[in-house]
């Protein structure tokens, strides 16, 4: 599938790209700087890679709103575990650290440390980005987060690992896209955005369908409608593989909220 091209965010050697490279080996990978970049790439063609949810920090909520922003269709699920480490060029010991660079979602899955460390903190577009960017300054007062497989490359140091606030620390991804692509993972998930109707017990309406219907929800997350102050949607999973009962949720939901769309059915895979 060397003609077909899957966007993600993120400099080479990223968290995005070690996904791509496991699971999808024979496509173009193309590194983007920007979550919208992405999704409006994939707009055009091939697919794109968006982190959607941290374990320990929540929703990655400009990836989300990128794909939805992009009508994009979700086609499958990818959890990986995040293993933090704090990196320096070589020689760099951790009292030489002065400041810290990475990611915005890396420096919270790290607060803990960093907060102990007492350092400068500095947000830049990817992890990877930011180790590659620490020979550009050849400071070893400067360190950066970003994942310990960089323990290969000989140029850095790996000061410490397993730096996030918990160990189990997982990130999950989204495979979108415009066009139809076949993946063997069972369809067992369905994403979701649901607006209830302005009026009292509108919601408790609307999780009451699921509930007659027994879905399980998995996911439930307000966030604030852009240009409609102090109105809310919400970011709904649930479990179901029937279409049939897919179509009876959307036809019951209609009469009780004001917008509902399915943004994918998908599998998922555990890295």
């Amino acid at each position: 599938m060397k003609n077909e091209k899957i966007f993600y965010q993120g400099s080479k050697g990223s968290y995005s790209e070690s996904v791509l490279l496991e699971l999808f080996p024979d496509y173009e990978l193309v590194s983007c700087k920007t979550f919208q970049e992405v999704s409006k790439n994939t707009t055009q063609e091939g697919f794109g890679l968006l982190p959607v949810e941290n374990s320990l920090v929540g929703t990655v909520i400009e990836a989300y709103e990128s794909l939805i922003e992009h009508n994009l269709e979700i086609y499958l699920e990818i959890k990986k575990k995040i293993n933090h480490a704090l990196i320096g060029i070589k020689g760099t010991k951790k009292e030489d650290i002065k400041k810290v660079i990475s990611h915005p979602q890396a420096l919270q899955q790290c607060s803990k440390y960093l907060n102990d460390l007492d350092v400068e903190l500095q947000p830049v577009f990817d992890t990877a980005g930011s180790v590659i960017s620490l020979l550009e300054t050849k400071s070893i007062d400067i360190g950066a987060i970003a994942g310990d497989h960089f323990a290969n490359d000989e140029r850095f140091t790996i000061i410490e690992k397993n730096i996030s606030n918990h160990e189990e620390n997982y990130t999950r991804f989204f495979l979108t896209g415009k066009k139809p692509l076949e993946i063997s993972e069972e369809k067992n998930i369905r994403s979701a955005i649901l607006i209830a109707a302005d009026e009292p017990g509108s919601l408790l309406k609307a999780l009451t369908v699921f509930d007659v219907l027994k879905l399980n929800l998995i996911k439930l997350e307000s966030r604030p409608i852009l240009g409609s102050p102090w109105e809310y949607k919400f970011y709904v999973d649930y479990q179901n593989t029937d279409k049939k009962i897919d179509q009876l949720l959307m036809d019951n939901l209609s009469q009780v909220a004001k917008e509902f769309k399915i943004l994918g059915e998908y599998g998922s895979i555990n890295l």
